[in-house]
């Protein structure tokens, strides 16, 4: 089958798996989808329109935190507030982001070493994450997660969640565990990272995972889902500056792989609370 727009032949089947696992990822952990789909659309159908692999890339990780994050409502599994300051921060660093990409990372000679060193950054972040000395550094995640799974059970489900605002503070207390976030620093680093997933074309939940899990030291029961509907904010509104922008989207090809990803996106929150 041939994807006129995109200069791609395949069978459908091959873009609709790799959509499949974008979605489970995302879906599952509140990042790397954007990654996944940009890694599909460069390497596995060897797309050769910059600007639209980026645009594509947000498309499908927009349709995975709205089948997503119902889910994680339901679950009491998102913290609406500190997803709100992420979303507002988010719209303004991804109108600058896809603006910027549009014109300056318009080519694959101009894309892919910048993809590549993102693809590096997150290796060697991985790496770290495993490492004796931040888990000593980050003892309070290990704490997170015990008190969770100790108490999840004996907790009545109106109780597990509180969300209050202060004048410059949002305190979060879940499971009796209490998180302290600043506004102005949460609104900053929606823009941030909305700005560096708007220009490279990916979802911003790499970035926004480790912000939430490391710095604020959110429990990863809060972390996929809160990630997931921020990133939903930042990646719409940069998918639509980029049609704005004038940039196309192959829609035949987007259709197969929408259906992957809702596929996707439906398993990874069960497969998440298991």
């Amino acid at each position: 089958m041939t994807f006129d727009a995109a200069g791609v032949t395949t069978s459908p089947l091959l873009p609709f798996l790799w959509a499949l696992l974008v979605g489970l990822v995302f879906s599952t952990v509140g990042a790397a989808g954007g990654i996944l789909a940009a890694v599909g659309h460069l390497t596995i159908l060897g797309m050769s329109d910059a600007n639209m692999i980026k645009a594509m890339n947000q498309l499908l990780v927009i349709v995975s935190p709205i089948v997503a994050v119902p889910a994680y409502w339901r679950q009491e599994r998102v913290v609406p507030g500190l997803a709100l300051l992420l979303g507002a921060g988010s719209i303004f660093g991804s109108v600058l982001g896809s603006w910027y990409s549009k014109t300056n990372l318009a080519t694959l000679a101009q894309y892919r070493p910048l993809f590549g060193l993102l693809t590096l950054f997150i290796a060697a972040r991985l790496v770290y994450e495993t490492s004796r000395r931040f888990r000593q550094r980050h003892r309070k995640i290990g704490e997170s997660s015990e008190a969770f799974e100790h108490a999840r059970g004996g907790w009545p489900q109106s109780r597990r969640l509180t969300v209050t605002w202060h004048f410059s503070n949002l305190r979060i207390v879940f499971l009796g565990q209490e998180f302290t976030c600043r506004i102005a620093s949460a609104m900053l680093a929606g823009f941030l990272i909305a700005f560096v997933s708007a220009a490279l074309g990916v979802g911003g939940g790499f970035l926004l995972v480790p912000y939430l899990a490391s710095w604020l030291q959110l429990p990863m029961f809060l972390v996929a889902g809160t990630s997931a509907l921020a990133v939903l904010v930042a990646s719409l509104t940069s998918v639509t500056n980029y049609l704005y922008l004038g940039v196309r989207i192959d829609w035949l090809l987007a259709t197969v792989e929408l259906g992957g990803v809702v596929v996707g996106s439906l398993v990874g929150p069960w497969l998440s609370r298991m």
